[in-house]
């Protein structure tokens, strides 16, 4: 049976370490390609401990995804795109400029939480199931309502909004990942660069696009 702790407030010290340990190392190497004796040597604690709380290696993945996405991720969405989502926006390319922004912020506000989710999320249903139903389905329906805004003002292609709303994300999901974790240090004109993602967004979704 295993053991999950669901909160950070109720982690022992142990615990506490070596979960702190896991993140570090699963964002630096992956989740296969992490061992629990590195995880035991960065907490400090014998490899033995780390099985007393956590029975598998995935279990202490999931005791560390499990109480972030429950009280970190879903809460920090919430706060950062209900406003985002509130708000009056006179073009698209406005509220695609402040979605732009805001995942940004957020993701190097939790480099290595969005780092481990990154590598972990494809090929991990229950992840995706979890974060599917605890973070994006509360704000799914707002998003769609903004699309389908801008599709009745004739801003937007009228595609259904579901498929609109996949095209941004994955396209900012990319341009994000590979500026914070892929090439940080990298010498782009960063103003120039996110107003050249926010127009190929923008024109690919344009009325005059077919339908």
């Amino acid at each position: 049976m295993s053991r999950r702790p669901r909160s950070s407030d109720t982690l022992t010290e142990a615990q506490k370490k070596i979960v702190e340990a896991a993140v570090a190392a699963f964002a630096e190497q992956g989740f296969h390609g992490t061992a629990t004796r590195d995880i035991a040597r960065r907490a400090g604690v014998a490899e033995a401990t780390i099985f007393k709380y956590f029975p598998s290696k995935r279990d202490l993945l999931l005791g560390v995804l499990g109480p972030a996405i429950e009280h970190l991720v879903g809460p920090a969405m919430a706060r950062s795109m209900d406003p985002l989502f509130d708000a009056s926006y006179p073009t698209f390319e406005a509220f695609l400029r402040a979605l732009l922004a805001e995942r940004t912020a957020f993701v190097r506000a939790h480099p290595q939480l969005a780092r481990i989710l990154a590598q972990e999320l494809p090929f991990d249903a229950e992840l995706r199931i979890g974060i599917a139903s605890r973070v994006y389905a509360p704000i799914l329906a707002k998003g769609i309502a903004l699309i389908e805004r801008f599709q009745r003002e004739g801003q937007i292609v009228p595609w259904p909004p579901p498929l609109v709303l996949r095209c941004i994300v994955s396209t900012f999901a990319g341009y994000i990942l590979h500026r914070v974790f892929i090439a940080p240090d990298a010498s782009w004109d960063d103003e120039a660069e996110i107003e050249r993602v926010i127009a190929f967004v923008s024109r690919g979704l344009s009325p005059g696009q077919p339908a």
